[in-house]
């Protein structure tokens, strides 16, 4: 297996999302991004709270300009690959994850994950 890492914030009274950009082991957060492939998945805890209805998943690519991505993933979806998240190319990205009632109202977001998207 790949290097991965876990992050988990507390999002409110009964609201937790755990973020895995599913690469492996674990390593130290906020040090150096995880290197990932091309082919790598995001992947989170799913909510407890049933009036969870979509996670809002935000991919930053942080290459040149930094360009923000978001998508609402539906609440029974707990894993994406990085491409369909917005992370289709060799670079830097950061990732957050919320939980959302609607697409209007969501929890705060998990702690950034960075991770290094390479060909190699």
């Amino acid at each position: 297996m790949k290097p991965a890492i876990i992050l988990a914030k507390y999002l409110g009274p009964p609201l937790m999302i755990s973020l895995l950009v599913s690469v492996g082991c674990a390593t130290p957060p906020k040090q150096q991004p995880t290197t990932v492939g091309l082919h790598c998945n995001i992947a989170w805890d799913k909510s407890k709270d049933p009036k969870v209805t979509v996670y809002q998943l935000t991919v930053i690519d942080q290459s040149k300009q930094p360009k923000k991505t978001m998508r609402f993933i539906p609440a029974d979806t707990t894993k994406v690959s990085c491409k369909d998240a917005g992370a289709g190319h060799e670079g830097l990205w950061e990732v957050t994850v919320q939980s959302c009632y609607n697409k209007t109202r969501c929890s705060l977001p998990t702690e950034v994950v960075r991770m290094h998207i390479t060909a190699k």
